[in-house]
């Protein structure tokens, strides 16, 4: 039975590092995520007339944002293309500057539009619902070998049932954590604007707010 403790361990161990590293990777995933990305999405849609062919901004440089969300910095690629970048970006109502023999076209941008923070904000959602797919489909194929093994007894019922009782629970756990991750990046995106989804965001918003009240509490004394 030891020998069959040790497998029923093993299928439910490797479900939760692998639910992890999903975990970990979607929080990385996150950290580029901001509001420089809203303004930084405007200048995506721009485009440029270069020798009678419409090419888009962003395929002509990179689109950066290293001062902080309300500064923007292009680097171009080609210097050619310049003096085309600047004329385009004033007719969109900016006012860009670049130093002579630079590569680099500098633009201040207004605060983003809550209608620019909420396309940011939808970015995370997609992201969020990507990794509790990506949980799901390892507790499914998780699922699919453990029924194999129990075919094949490599393990019983008993142990099978008892690795998949636990993988369901290593389940539940990482999607309501995923979700609360997934909230609390929104939040920082939105600011003010920010409102809970579903009630399981409710719920989670309220727990976390009453950890920030209990936390700046005690700060304080």
């Amino acid at each position: 039975m030891a020998g069959r403790g040790k497998e029923e361990e093993g299928y439910s161990v490797e479900a939760q590092e692998n639910m992890q590293v999903s975990i970990e990777n979607f929080k990385e995933s996150l950290i580029p995520i901001g509001s420089e990305e809203a303004n930084k999405n405007v200048f995506a849609t721009i485009k440029i007339l270069v020798k009678g062919v419409r090419r888009r901004l962003v395929d002509l440089g990179n689109v950066d944002a290293p001062e902080g969300p309300l500064k923007i910095q292009l680097m171009i690629f080609n210097k050619e293309h310049i003096p085309l970048i600047m004329e385009q970006l004033k007719e969109e109502g900016f006012k860009p500057r670049s130093d002579p023999g630079s590569q680099y076209v500098k633009v201040d941008v207004p605060a983003p539009t809550r209608l620019q923070l909420m396309d940011v904000a939808s970015d995370v959602d997609r992201r969020t619902k990507s990794c509790i797919g990506a949980l799901n489909k390892i507790r499914g194929n998780t699922a699919i070998r453990l029924q194999k093994a129990t075919e094949n007894e490599f393990i019983d019922q008993r142990t099978a049932g008892m690795a998949n009782k636990n993988i369901e629970k290593y389940y539940a756990k990482y999607e309501k954590q995923v979700i609360e991750i997934g909230m609390l990046k929104k939040r920082e995106i939105l600011g003010k604007w920010f409102s809970p989804d579903n009630d399981l965001e409710k719920e989670l918003l309220k727990k976390v707010v009453e950890k920030e009240k209990k936390l700046a509490a005690k700060e304080n004394k």
